[in-house]
């Protein structure tokens, strides 16, 4: 999985079962740059809140998920993360915008 800059348009190329393919290089969650994610297991995992994507069909495959910290924090603390937990439960999840990929005698092409 790789993110490149194409012009003015940001492209995560990731490589699948079913070949090369290209989305843009931002989560459906929190516009956070995918390539900065991970790749496993034909998903991809967003960087900042986890959500999951399909690494071939750009689909929603898991919702994000807002980690609390740790039972350490101060009981304010605890209190502010749990509503913005329940803020970003609120904003929706995007399936991945698509690019067309061709690769012929050379390397990749991506239309944008």
């Amino acid at each position: 999985m790789e993110g490149v800059e194409i012009g003015n348009t940001k492209v995560l190329f990731v490589l699948g079962e079913n070949g090369i393919r290209g989305f843009e290089d931002r989560c459906g969650h929190m516009s956070t740059p995918l390539s900065l994610g991970t790749l496993k297991s034909g998903v991809i995992k967003g960087p900042l809140h986890s959500a999951v994507f399909d690494a071939e069909t750009g689909s929603v495959r898991g919702l994000p998920v807002i980690h609390m910290g740790g039972s350490g924090l101060p009981p304010e603390m605890l209190d502010a993360m749990k509503k913005m937990g329940e803020l970003m439960g609120q904003i929706r999840t995007e399936v991945l915008r698509p690019f067309p990929v061709a690769v012929e005698s050379g390397p990749a092409m991506v239309y944008v």
